[in-house]
């Protein structure tokens, strides 16, 4: 393994800086730039460091595990850049960094999820302009068939209707054919993601990505973790995390 190219001071230093801004989107804002002002090395080193520290719980660090799993998830940090942190990283063996930049998602899971569909089976199939158009209804059946649609523009159109329901929510939430996409557009949704119901049934659904659960960990009560805590069949480094959350402060 490469050794560290920064000080370990310089990690928190960084959280520091992040923890006073008052909003996510700012928080991943500077984030991105000060990656970007590094070499690939120091800042797959630095991404590696914020991970690995805010995943144990506690501040700073909890704010920037936040803004990197944000930054992570967006399209704000350039590809060229992703792609040479990333190789970085693998060449320092930085298994949090890498976790976080992974994306398993690809075009053709995209392709297939825009492809013509029936809204009911053995009805002509609808493009995916159409299927977006009906998002908007206000018709019961028509949403309640749409939510098992797999494509993200659809899902954030239904997300946004205010016809939809909770209990709609928890069916797109639960749904074990959900892609990561899909389960990362509900939980982006600020009008859905506080709903502590939504919050249990995402962390639970084996597709939503290690580092989103991780972020929902972040994000949930006493009470939820605690409920969350018996559950063996989540991941063990979220389990882990949860029971880092619950433990009494030392």
């Amino acid at each position: 393994m490469v050794s560290p190219v920064q000080p370990p001071g310089d990690a928190y230093d960084v959280a520091r800086r992040l923890a006073v801004l008052p909003e996510p989107e700012m928080r991943a804002a500077a984030l991105c730039e000060l990656l970007l002002a590094r070499p690939p090395e120091a800042a797959a080193w630095l991404l590696d460091a914020l991970a690995t520290a805010g995943r144990a719980g506690g501040p700073p660090y909890d704010l920037s595990l936040l803004a990197a799993i944000d930054l992570a998830g967006s399209e704000r940090l350039p590809y060229p850049d992703r792609r040479a942190i990333f190789e970085a990283a693998e060449r320092q063996g930085l298994e949090s960094c890498k976790e976080l930049l992974f994306s398993s998602e690809t075009g053709e899971l995209d392709e297939l999820a825009a492809a013509p569909r029936p809204l009911t089976p053995g009805t002509r199939p609808l493009t995916l302009g159409e299927r977006k158009s009906l998002a908007r209804t206000w018709k019961r059946d028509v949403l309640e068939r749409l939510l098992v649609d797999p494509h993200v523009d659809v899902v954030e159109l239904l997300l946004r209707n205010p016809r939809l329901t909770e209990d709609d929510v928890l069916r797109i939430a639960t749904a074990r054919r959900a892609s990561a996409a899909v389960l990362r557009i509900v939980l982006d949704n600020r009008r859905w993601n506080c709903r502590p119901r939504v919050r249990r049934a995402l962390i639970r659904n084996p597709n939503l990505p290690e580092a989103a659960s991780l972020r929902l960990v972040g994000l949930l009560n006493r009470v939820e973790l605690r409920e969350l805590g018996s559950d063996h069949k989540l991941p063990p480094r979220v389990s882990q995390a949860i029971r880092r959350r619950l433990a009494p402060p030392q």
